[in-house]
């Protein structure tokens, strides 16, 4: 710090050097931030990051064994990732304190850049719109990328007594489209087999490749995996958005049957 005095707190993420006057890197954080970001961009809530950090035994930041959605949703919010202080004023008795004068840009190291941060906020609100619960559980590992190929409107996972299918969600409101089911462990193996057939890999190159790659085998860990695990099927469901922009899916049958 050019002016030398004393810092008295950092981000999580961050160390204080000995005479408290900089700020300290800590790498090992900074990519786990990194990850929840990423996480988070590929359609994950808070929720859903949490366990996602608790089954990989990423050791959190503080003296708790697990990882609280709290913690995930604050980090995604904050802008001292990107390097963004804002003081604050603790006068009469504010407790989280209110902002006091204008944000100083590049006062932290930066952990990722502004645009991925941006990113993440718009990923945080449509994920917030489309699920409207809270997100324990991976089901749909294609959540956002499957579109009606009849009526252009979002394919969404729908329970039908003890079974999940996806369903257009116009006919699931009863405004529209009539081609209405696919059981989604029938869809979910089909579409799997499919990326993970060696002729996919021929046609592409470079990062794409490299991509696909990386997915193909997180494939073979599920298929694998009795216990289908949780933090497999989220590297999936990221590593599908990277790859794939829009699943279009064609639906036959009656979504009561």
């Amino acid at each position: 710090m050019s002016d030398n005095k004393k810092i008295s707190a950092a981000p999580s993420w961050l160390g204080l050097s000995e005479d408290r006057e900089c700020y300290l890197f800590i790498p090992e954080r900074a990519e786990v931030v990194r990850r929840i970001f990423e996480l988070a961009i590929g359609g994950m809530g808070s929720y859903a990051i949490a366990n996602y950090l608790d089954e990989k035994k990423v050791p959190t930041f503080t003296q708790s064994e697990t990882w609280d959605h709290t913690t995930i949703d604050y980090m995604l919010r904050n802008r001292a990732t990107y390097g963004e202080y804002q003081p604050k004023s603790f006068a009469g008795g504010h407790k989280k304190g209110i902002p006091n004068g204008p944000p100083v840009p590049n006062h932290y190291p930066a952990v990722i850049d502004r645009n991925t941060y941006e990113t993440a906020q718009i990923a945080r609100k449509q994920n917030l719109a489309n699920r409207g619960r809270k997100g324990n559980e991976l089901a749909n590992i294609f959540a956002g990328l499957t579109t009606c190929a009849y009526c252009g409107n979002e394919v969404v996972l729908h329970r039908v007594t003890n079974i999940q299918v996806l369903a257009c969600e116009q006919d699931l409101i009863g405004v529209g489209c009539s081609r209405t089911a696919w059981t989604y462990r029938d869809f979910e193996i089909t579409l799997l087999a499919f990326f993970a057939h060696p002729a996919l890999a021929e046609r592409l190159q470079g990062g794409q490749k490299d991509k696909l790659t990386k997915l193909i085998d997180k494939i073979v860990d599920l298929s694998t995996n009795q216990e289908r695990s949780y933090a497999v099927r989220v590297d999936i469901a990221v590593l599908l958005k990277e790859i794939v922009t829009k699943l279009i899916v064609h639906l036959a049958g009656d979504v009561s049957t």
